[in-house]
C-alpha cells in the first residue's frame, strides 16, 4: 500500500510539474535561446574583467530578461541575491578562520556570477524540440546538439526528483540534519541516483522515436527569427563588452 501510494504521489506531483513548465511555455517567450546564449558569452567576460558598475548593469539585464518570462522567478532571484549579498556583508565582521572565509568567497563567487546563472535559468523555460532546432540553426548538430539541450531541460526535472525525494522522506519519518551530513547525503543520493537511472532510459526511448538515428537532412516548425527585443539585448550586451574591453587595454 505503501509503494502504490508513493507512486500515485510522485505521478500527481510531476503532473503538477510538467503543467506549471507547459503554462510557462505558452507564455512564448520573447528572448530567443540565440540572444541568451550570447549574452551568456557576453557576461561571462563582463563579470570577470568589467567595472562594478557594468556588472551591475549585467545583473539589472538578466533580471529584467527571466522577468520577461517569469516575475515569479525574477523575485526568487532578487530575493536570494539579497540575502546573499547581506549575508556576506555580515561574514566581513566576523573572524573564523578558514571556514568563515570559504563560505564568505564562495557568497561572492555566486553573487559576481549571478546574471550567468539568470540565463542559463531562463534556458530552462524552453521546450527540447526548440532548443534543437535553434542549435541546428546555429550549426550544431549530432550528438552535441541533444546533450546541450537535454542538459538544460534535465536541471528542472533532478529539481523535481529531489522535492519527491523530500516528500518521501517526511511521509516514512526521516528527518535530515545538518549534524548527520552522511545520513542526509545517503538519504537523498541514492533514491536521485535510481530515478535518474529511469530518466535516462526514458530519454533515450524519446531520443530514438525522435529520430536521432537519421542521418539526412532534419527539418522543424519553430519559429526562430529574432525580434526587436532581442536586438535591444544584443546592443546592450555589445555596449557592456566593449567597455569591459576597454577598461583591459
Amino acid at each position: 500500500m505503501e509503494i502504490i501510494f508513493m507512486e500515485n504521489f510522485s505521478q500527481v506531483k510531476l503532473k503538477k510539474a510538467i503543467c506549471k513548465v507547459n503554462k510557462v511555455d505558452k507564455k512564448n517567450v520573447r528572448i530567443n535561446p540565440k540572444t541568451i546564449f550570447g549574452l551568456i558569452l557576453i557576461f561571462s567576460i563582463v563579470v570577470l574583467v568589467g567595472s562594478n558598475n557594468l556588472y551591475y548593469a549585467s545583473l539589472i539585464i538578466s533580471l529584467l530578461c527571466v522577468a520577461s518570462t517569469s516575475i515569479k522567478s525574477a523575485l526568487k532571484f532578487l530575493i536570494g541575491l539579497i540575502i546573499m549579498y547581506f549575508f556576506s556583508k555580515g561574514l566581513e565582521y566576523i573572524y573564523g578562520g578558514i571556514l568563515v572565509g570559504s563560505i564568505y568567497s564562495m557568497l561572492k563567487i555566486g553573487l559576481r556570477l549571478s546574471p550567468i546563472f539568470i540565463l542559463a535559468r531562463i534556458i530552462s523555460f524552453y521546450s527540447t524540440s526548440y532548443l534543437i532546432s535553434v542549435l541546428r540553426s546555429m550549426g550544431i548538430k549530432g550528438n552535441l546538439n541533444i546533450a546541450i539541450a537535454l542538459l538544460f531541460r534535465l536541471l528542472p526535472e533532478i529539481k523535481i526528483r529531489l522535492s519527491e525525494i523530500r516528500d518521501g522522506l517526511k511521509i516514512r519519518g526521516f528527518r535530515i540534519s545538518f549534524f548527520h551530513p552522511i545520513k542526509a547525503f545517503e538519504l537523498y543520493f541514492v533514491p536521485l541516483l535510481y530515478k535518474c537511472l529511469h530518466i535516462s532510459d526514458t530519454l533515450t526511448c524519446s531520443i530514438l522515436t525522435k529520430g536521432i538515428e537519421y542521418n539526412g537532412e532534419k527539418s522543424n516548425f519553430h519559429k526562430i527569427k529574432l525580434n526587436i527585443f532581442d536586438y535591444i539585448l544584443w546592443l546592450l550586451g555589445i555596449v557592456l563588452l566593449g567597455g569591459s574591453i576597454w577598461k583591459i587595454f
